[in-house]
């Protein structure tokens, strides 16, 4: 099936090159800070989930029941907020067996251990397809794989930022999710943000710190089958080597785990290594890796930065996507994203200069029964920042019944250290 061309969509910035990240959709502002559903509806499950022959957490696996889900954190835990009728819960990661676990009418706290798969070769392939024709042929059943019907989904949203291991903010929100048929552009697609939170280390010595602009849009423009410019781009695809790795299970089903690997000097702009899983029925990608290009750090480094003070020195170290989708009822929908982008910079050319990490993540915690747009004043826009947009808050039980990415234990310290910083200066 051929692909139909879609409209172009203006830049929010202007840039020197196209493709990839090339049309403004990431953008990375490097700034200086001035220093001035109800509790009773809900069940709380809590757990963690282990390798049942290692023992050791795995994070960013899917937990779901029915609609409603979350992914566990870098220690492996979870908490899930649902309806007292819930009877189950599913628990799911490539590489591993799924899992349905039965659950009460009452809060629990569960220890679930994923036994690892073991798949063989699939012969067939490797005889008769190659990785690009994989590929492809998965690019051209984008339009039957996932939704042609117009989609609401609540999420959560989070972006923490650090100097060396030093937290400077962290800001979280609950967020409204719209997204338009997949045969449609993403410009239609919106976020609007429904209540969130910031924190921030005002010392002097953090004032340098990092604003992701646009970062709750990271549902729209790192959707990579959705968004073909972000690395199915149609001009790219044949800058790329295709290696078949082997197959794994995900909802015990087989997958494709096929490499891209951009060649050298193919593009004036920077392109991804990539891994993606293949469902080997359906040919619907259920997950995507990418790491950016750089053995050119200009084209990394423009990909990344579109605007900076002057004097400012900038050495991109990483940029890297983990994306995820679910497929339910034989349609495959966005589930989970991950982003982490490392850098240093400095402002007096130091010899060593500061190394800076920025991780957002986004999950689909409900997919709604009706699609509604969101439009006007309150669409989030890829030109603003999350962390002007929702304000400091200190209540206990901020989120309420809304599910969210439980914090690991060292974020969930430093959202003390940081709220009893910013009591202490208010007083």
């Amino acid at each position: 099936m051929q692909r139909p061309q879609r409209p172009q969509y203006p830049q929010t910035y202007s840039l020197p090159f196209r493709g990839g990240l090339g049309r403004g959709l990431l953008i990375l502002l490097l700034v200086m800070f001035c220093s001035d559903l109800t509790a009773q509806d809900i069940i709380t499950i809590s757990g963690t989930v282990t390798d049942r022959q290692t023992h050791q957490p795995l994070p960013h696996a899917s937990v779901s029941a029915e609609m409603v889900g979350t992914v566990t954190n870098e220690q492996g835990r979870f908490t899930l907020k649902l309806k007292p009728e819930t009877k189950a819960l599913t628990v799911s990661l490539i590489g591993y067996r799924s899992q349905r676990v039965a659950i009460d009418g009452n809060g629990q706290q569960l220890d679930i251990r994923l036994q690892p798969t073991a798949v063989t070769l699939n012969e067939v392939v490797v005889r008769y397809l190659s990785a690009e024709d994989i590929v492809r042929a998965a690019i051209a059943k984008f339009y039957t794989n996932y939704s042609l019907d117009a989609t609401s989904y609540k999420g959560f949203y989070r972006e923490v930022m650090q100097k060396r291991r030093k937290y400077i903010s962290i800001s979280e929100a609950v967020v409204d999710l719209y997204k338009m048929p997949y045969d449609k552009d993403i410009l239609f697609d919106a976020v609007a943000i429904q209540r969130g939170r910031r924190m921030i280390n005002i010392k002097s010595t953090d004032t340098l710190a990092v604003k992701l602009k646009g970062g709750p849009t990271l549902p729209i423009f790192a959707d990579v089958v959705k968004n073909e410019e972000f690395l199915f781009y149609p001009e790219d695809l044949s800058s790329y080597r295709y290696i078949y790795e082997g197959d794994e299970k995900l909802d015990e089903r087989s997958h494709y785990v096929i490499r891209m690997v951009p060649e050298k000097g193919a593009k004036p702009y920077a392109l991804f290594y990539a891994t993606l899983y293949i469902d080997q029925q359906s040919l619907a990608i259920s997950r995507a890796d990418l790491q950016l290009d750089l053995r050119n750090r200009a084209q990394a480094t423009n990909t990344i930065l579109v605007h900076h003070p002057k004097g400012l020195r900038f050495t991109p170290l990483e940029l890297s996507f983990n994306i995820f989708y679910r497929t339910e009822g034989g349609i495959t929908h966005l589930s989970y994203i991950r982003n982490v982008m490392r850098f240093k910079c400095d402002w007096h050319r130091r010899l060593f200069a500061s190394p800076f990490t920025v991780v957002s993540e986004f999950v689909v915690t409900d997919r709604l029964p009706e699609a509604v747009p969101i439009r006007g004043r309150d669409t989030f826009r890829s030109k603003d920042n999350l962390y002007d947009n929702v304000d400091f808050f200190d209540e206990p039980d901020f989120w309420g019944a809304d599910n969210i990415i439980e914090p690991t234990e060292p974020l969930n310290r430093a959202i003390e250290r940081l709220r009893r910083t910013v009591k202490q200066a208010a007083k």
